[in-house]
Parts: structure tokens; sequence; C-alpha cells
């Protein structure tokens, strides 16, 4: 049973990041974010910040069952893309709140469940049938 998740989204969707935030610890679970402080679309953020970031940000998918792909438009940046390959790579689950247009980002998706309906649907993911043929 999925009890922990990680919200990965782009610094411009933080918004959208929030909101799912906010149903997620609603719904009971453990929610694991971006560090919003180092919104992209605010700071400049360099590349000691970046690496320091990623590391903590990978460490906080280990500890997460599941993550939930803030994907606006179907966009996931060069980051999200990393953190996606982190979490299949992990065993994790993955759900997107929208259908990526990246085809080999639709290939490591479990489920596509918009933001409103994460709340009950993050529960329902079968972890066992984790990429057993694309998106539930």
């Amino acid at each position: 049973m999925i009890s922990s998740v990680t919200i990965c989204s782009s610094s411009k969707f933080y918004d959208t990041a929030r909101r799912a935030e906010e149903i997620l610890r609603k719904a009971g679970l453990t929610v694991y974010t971006p560090r919003y402080d180092y919104s992209e679309e605010q700071v400049r953020v360099g590349e000691s910040d970046k690496i320091r970031l990623t590391r903590e940000f990978l460490d906080k998918i280990a500890r997460s069952d599941a993550v939930f792909v803030i994907a606006n438009g179907g966009y996931a940046g060069a980051s999200v893309c990393i953190e996606v390959g982190y979490a299949v790579g992990q065993g994790k689950a993955v759900v997107f709140s929208e259908e990526p247009a990246e085809f080999a980002l639709r290939a490591l998706a479990d489920a596509v469940v918009p933001v409103d309906e994460i709340g009950d649907a993050v529960r329902r993911i079968d972890r066992d049938a984790h990429h057993s043929g694309g998106p539930a």
C-alpha cells in the first residue's frame, strides 16, 4: 500500500504541486516536495545548489513509495526526467498528472491521474503491477 509520495515538478508548476501536496496530505499520506524556496522562476540556482538539491531530492524519492509527476500540458523538464528514471530504478510507482508528451516517459508511467483526483486514486495504484505493460 502506498503511504508516502514525492511530488516531482518543474518549478514553473509549483502552484499545481502545492495543490497536489494539500490533496495528498488530506488523504493521510506522507508527502515530500521540491524545495519551493528554490523556484528557478524566482531565484537563480547555481551549479553547486543544483547538485545539492538534486541529491536531496533523490533521497526523498528513495524514502517514498511513489512519485506523483506534475506534467501540466504533458511537460516534464530534464530534472523531472532524471527523477522519474531514478524512481523507476528504485521500484517506485510512477503517476503523472497528465499524459507526458515524451514517449519514453509514457513507457514508465504506472498511471495518469489528474491532480484533483490524486488523493483517493494514489492508494489504488498497484505497486506489484509496476511497469507491467503501461499506464493503469
